[in-house]
């Protein structure tokens, strides 16, 4: 048997792994850039839009999928930087691509900047 100094030692060891464990599953996992487009499917709804903010690495090239299910002002997208509007028919999926900048967010929103939504840089 050990003595009794060594046991706690142990089991203060053991206490320690497992909240390291413990703080290793629960860390948010980072996005990291990729070569080919990183895809979102975004709804449009009374609400806004779904989800209203995407993360991804710094300069990752990003496609939004965006679909619009209700009649609301978002019957276009404007995406910050981009002079084209990017019209949402009703039930019609419509492929947005961007590039997220070094830092920061990059917006989007309807025409009206009522509904509004963000594409956020995290990480690296």
């Amino acid at each position: 048997m050990l003595p009794g100094g060594w046991l706690q030692q142990i089991r203060a060891m053991r206490h320690l792994l497992a909240a390291l464990c413990l703080l290793a599953c629960c860390a948010k996992q980072r996005p990291v850039k990729t070569e080919s487009p990183q895809s979102f499917d975004i709804t449009v709804t009374g609400k806004g839009f779904e989800p209203p903010r995407v993360e991804v690495a710094p300069g990752q090239k990003i496609v939004l999928r965006i679909t619009r299910k209700a009649q609301t002002c978002a019957d276009a997208v404007d995406v910050q930087g981009d002079p084209v509007r990017h019209m949402l028919p009703l039930n019609a999926t419509v492929e947005v691509r961007a590039t997220a900048p070094a830092a920061g967010e990059l917006a989007f929103a309807c025409p009206m900047q009522m509904v509004r939504g963000a594409i956020a840089v995290v990480g690296q």
